[in-house]
């Protein structure tokens, strides 16, 4: 048969998730909210960064459980990590299990967005701003703030710029609608 199996599934998803790691790298998202049944005491012990607002547990993006080496994506709790992470699939990994992509053209897109990424990344370190353990929104957003008596420059127009079309590739290809 031309079907899928579970074995192709998940080989195909654990290649375009090792490519990727934007839902955990703060690409996607700011934060990610515990589920019930995920134990923050456990989550905790494994070295997790939890924060709690107003009753909510939560941890910020990027993962610190996420590392990103050799162009390939891995997480230190994978067998262990939060519910939300291990329901998530985002738009290519849906398209790709439902055969409306190949896994080829999943990468691509995949490629694109990472390469916008390091570019959005150079004009931020360009600017100034580093702080890595924010997310890709908040980095750019503080490297889009002038101080007191600073003039924005075509640098903060493009940094600005590029990261729109990000936003709109991102909800395009990759974000699930709420």
């Amino acid at each position: 048969m031309n079907e899928v199996t579970t074995a192709d599934s998940s080989s195909h998803s654990a290649r375009l998730c090792a490519a990727c790691g934007m839902c955990c790298d703060g690409v996607l998202f700011h934060s990610v909210n515990l589920q019930k049944g995920d134990s923050p005491r456990h989550l905790a012990s494994l070295g997790m960064k939890l924060r709690r607002n107003k009753g909510v547990e939560f941890f910020l993006q990027p993962c610190s459980m996420h590392s990103d080496s050799h162009s390939s994506c891995t997480c230190a709790i994978y067998d262990q990590r939060p519910m939300r992470c291990r329901l998530f699939n985002c738009k290519q990994l849906l398209a790709v299990d439902s055969r409306v992509a190949t896994e080829a053209a999943a990468m691509e897109k995949i490629r694109d967005a990472r390469k916008r990424v390091a570019e959005i990344n150079e004009q931020i370190n360009q600017l100034g701003e580093s702080n890595l353990n924010r997310s890709l929104a908040h980095r750019v957003a503080h490297a889009l703030t002038l101080q007191k008596g600073e003039e924005r420059t075509p640098l903060h127009d493009r940094l600005d710029g590029a990261m729109i079309e990000l936003e709109e590739v991102l909800d395009k290809e990759f974000r699930l609608s709420s």
